[in-house]
């Protein structure tokens, strides 16, 4: 009896085991997105003293996405942001709001499946986004030189692969990443017990240790010591990867979400001033 009551369980807990991995691989949006589908609303952004301008692209496919704008005042850069894997650009506009301060341009271009936006978030769906972002600013007569990309979370995958797909022979301003990964694979190896085949059924890896190894743009990394949505060594082993010029500040108490709190902006642009100095 307590034989067949073993043999039973196993299968049932194989069974979930299958199931888990199945839905994992089919279903990879319930497990590593937490998206808005609400549109941005500008008008809130602009109530709030934050005086951008909507602006509407398409990406590689037709996909019509849509950015918010603002232009530079008394600097001559736009600093493009790429938010991470859940809601809207309207949940991070505030973080730029220290850089229009300081006359800095910037953009803040949205993804398919977020913020209204029709489509399939997926590792190539999310880099085309990306790139087209900047191909908007390439039309309004931006070059490299005088862009900053600079990715949170998921979109230190983002920003990544736009800097490393278009900046080969023109380095872009500068590359700043908060709360980056090496790779969305390692991240899941690290923070669940392995007992799933993850190398098999995690099919978005968003692997930035294949890319950031060919960017020549200076790199700005922030970690959080108590991230426990992306531990604090996947940004450290990212950092070891990146060429020179590089610097990586680990905010002591910080979580995923709260380096805003602790004020990175202040860092961001003190280490922006003395890359520019150094050109």
């Amino acid at each position: 009896m307590l034989k067949k009551i073993s043999i039973i369980l196993t299968l049932i807990l194989f069974s979930c085991w299958i199931l888990f991995c199945l839905a994992v691989y089919h279903f990879p949006k319930y497990f590593f997105y937490n998206p808005s589908n609400e549109k941005s609303l500008i008008a809130n952004a602009i109530a709030n003293d934050f005086p951008a301008q909507e602006v509407k692209y398409k990406s590689q496919d037709g996909t019509i996405l849509y950015g918010w704008y603002i232009a530079p005042k008394d600097k001559d850069k736009v600093i493009v942001f790429y938010h991470g894997n859940s809601f809207n650009i309207e949940a991070f506009y505030h973080k730029l709001t220290p850089f229009v301060e300081k006359g800095y341009g910037v953009f803040i271009g949205e993804y398919r499946g977020f913020g209204g936006i029709k489509g399939e978030i997926s590792e190539k769906n999310l880099a085309n986004d990306a790139v087209a972002a900047v191909d908007y600013l390439y039309t309004q007569g931006y070059s490299n030189d005088k862009l900053i990309l600079y990715g949170m979370s998921l979109g230190s995958f983002t920003s990544i692969y736009t800097a490393n797909k278009l900046g080969k022979t023109s380095p872009f301003a500068a590359l700043i990443l908060e709360v980056p990964f090496d790779s969305l694979l390692n991240v899941v190896k690290q923070r669940i017990i392995p007992l799933f085949p993850f190398d098999f059924i995690v099919k978005d890896k968003y692997d930035n240790t294949a890319l950031v190894a060919d960017i020549k743009s200076p790199i700005f990394i922030m970690g959080a010591s108590r991230d426990r949505v992306v531990p604090i060594e996947r940004a450290k082993n990212l950092f070891k990867l990146a060429n020179e010029p590089k610097k990586m500040l680990t905010y002591s108490g910080a979580s995923h979400s709260s380096l805003y709190n602790y004020r990175n902006w202040r860092d961001i642009l003190k280490w922006l001033e003395a890359n520019e100095k150094t050109k």
